[in-house]
């Protein structure tokens, strides 16, 4: 998975609607084009940040997600960079049981909002016996999943241990903003926070068409 955050830069807004447009067109065609190697492509506009566009991008394999990154800042022409860029692996977690099939997952309708950070542990969880580990996440997904503001939130937790400099990367679907942030409060008191370290920067996203940037 990559998570791909797109700042534009101050003289982009100077360009006139039509040729803002035309360069929106060329990154149409690029969505196009290399969205048939994904499992699944989202783009979003980043509501929390100084970027501008976000995309949450699953493949089988590395190279697609290389590809479309070249592509995609080329046919910017240089009127936008990248801001964040996270990149992990999806498997099923240790401390939950059943069935995983990701292409499943990742294939259902998106939702209205993405939230997606890169997180890392303290090392003493990992020197806590697995047993122990296992009763303090299963805390931690009972609170969330049983939360009343939890409307159909959806949780990836994907991996990076030794291919960048996190170990996580937690990504969200939401319905609700205002209902997710009530979870996550009630997620601060549970003890799995005691061991987490890092969980920043932040990427949040709205479900929104490339028009916004040039309307």
């Amino acid at each position: 998975m990559q998570v791909l955050s797109i700042r534009f830069l101050p003289q982009w807004w100077s360009l006139s609607k039509g040729e803002r447009a035309k360069i929106l067109g060329l990154v149409k065609e690029v969505e196009e084009q290399e969205g048939k190697n994904f499992i699944s492509m989202r783009r979003y506009a980043s509501i929390n940040r100084s970027s501008s566009l976000v995309y949450w991008l699953s493949s089988e394999t590395t190279t697609p997600l290389v590809k479309f990154r070249s592509y995609l800042l080329s046919a910017l022409r240089g009127y936008a960079d990248e801001d964040v860029l996270l990149f992990s692996v999806f498997r099923s977690s240790p401390y939950t049981r059943g069935n995983f099939s990701p292409k499943d997952v990742l294939n259902s309708p998106p939702l209205k909002y993405f939230v997606a950070y890169p997180m890392k542990k303290d090392v003493e969880w990992y020197l806590i016996p697995f047993q122990e580990r296992e009763e303090i996440m299963r805390e931690h997904i009972k609170v969330a999943r049983e939360h009343p503001g939890n409307k159909g939130i959806r949780s990836y937790t994907t991996y990076s241990f030794g291919i960048a400099d996190y170990e996580f990367v937690v990504i969200y679907e939401i319905p609700s903003l205002p209902e997710w942030i009530q979870v996550v409060e009630a997620l601060r008191e549970v003890r799995a926070r005691k061991w987490i370290t890092k969980e920043e920067p932040l990427v949040t996203g709205e479900l929104m068409d490339l028009e916004f940037l040039y309307s």
